[in-house]
């Protein structure tokens, strides 16, 4: 089987829920105030008493599902960087039908991201303050106002004059750089983020966002220092520990040195544990990212008995059937 049949996935764990309905579905579409779909947004899943029961990192369609719950108030909490965190709360009623058959609901949300108006970007215990003329704080905060608005071109030349009025403005370079990339102009956003890890080059969520051009380019090598270098910044970040295993797998997959491979793919499941254990057990991606590891180390066997236990995660999988044929070709006898 070609080593590119597996794709890279994202997906949750649903915990089982305690109650007699345990069959209903919360859907959902994550945008920003412009109307795209943020890659690599955070959404957690919370019941009215009880911490994370569910977690989903988006990807391009902005979508996510929690399913298998039952009856009762529940809250839905999205965190990406350069955003406000933004929660929905969801109520289940837990239909319950004649019969004693009992028939989950389905029920959908919608929740919009809005930039910040300040970055809270260096991890604890750095600080980073910069004394800002009284002309580029107005015209940053006039053009996150606007970028928040979904007036993204205004926004743009808001905080454009920001650092022609403060060269050294690392919250405008930064903002410039995001909504660069959200935009798709990844030369701009390069040239912002690189003068805002000039002026501060502790800011972990500047090599983040460096990271994520360099994924889209699949500048595989890039991405992985950038990925890196911000999970060293900020150990607990999911997507950073999440995104370096996977760069390092691609590394891996384009031909690096073959003395290189073994110590490539143990860094990478070493990241891959961090991920997991940072998301408390619920990224299912991981286990997907694993089999990748175990195809590329020759161990058919592992790797099938990961996708299984992604499929046995996730059943409702988008991509169930491809999944099982790759299994079924994982465990072809030649």
């Amino acid at each position: 089987m070609s080593k590119r049949t597996l794709l890279a996935l994202v997906a949750l764990l649903l915990l089982p829920l305690t109650g007699l309905a345990q069959n209903s579905t919360i859907r959902g579409k994550v945008r920003s105030s412009d109307g795209s779909s943020p890659t690599n947004a955070i959404v957690e899943l919370r019941p009215s008493a009880g911490g994370v029961i569910g977690q989903y990192l988006t990807r391009n369609d902005g979508d996510f599902t929690f399913t298998g719950l039952s009856g009762g108030d529940y809250e839905v909490s999205v965190t990406m960087a350069g955003y406000e965190p933004a929660r929905e709360t969801v109520q289940i009623r837990g239909i319950v039908r004649p019969s004693s058959a009992e028939f989950g609901e389905v029920v959908t949300v919608e929740i919009i991201l809005r930039p910040q108006l300040e970055h809270a970007l260096p991890p604890p215990g750095i600080s980073f303050v910069q004394d800002v003329p009284k002309a580029a704080r107005a015209a940053y905060d006039k053009g996150m106002l606007k970028i928040r608005e979904g007036k993204s071109d205004e926004g743009i030349v808001l905080l454009r004059e920001a650092t022609t009025q403060y060269s050294d403005y690392f919250d405008a370079y930064f903002a410039l750089g995001t909504e660069y990339y959200r935009r798709g102009k990844d030369t701009e956003a390069l040239e912002a983020l690189e003068r805002a890890r000039q002026i501060n080059d502790r800011g972990a969520a500047v090599y983040y966002t460096f990271g994520l051009v360099m994924l889209r380019e699949q500048k595989f090598r890039t991405a992985e220092y950038a990925f890196g270098k911000a999970a060293e910044l900020d150990d607990h970040s999911v997507s950073a520990h999440f995104n370096h295993a996977v760069c390092l797998i691609e590394m891996v997959l384009h031909g690096p040195d073959p003395s290189k491979v073994k110590d490539l793919l143990a860094q990478a499941d070493r990241e891959l544990d961090r991920a997991w254990e940072l998301s408390n057990k619920h990224l299912n991606t991981v286990l997907f990212q694993r089999a990748r590891i175990h195809q590329e180390r020759g161990d058919k066997e592992a790797a099938a008995r990961e996708l299984e236990n992604y499929l046995k995660a996730e059943p409702g999988a988008k991509n169930a059937a491809s999944l099982k044929e790759a299994i079924r070709k994982l465990r072809e006898k030649k």
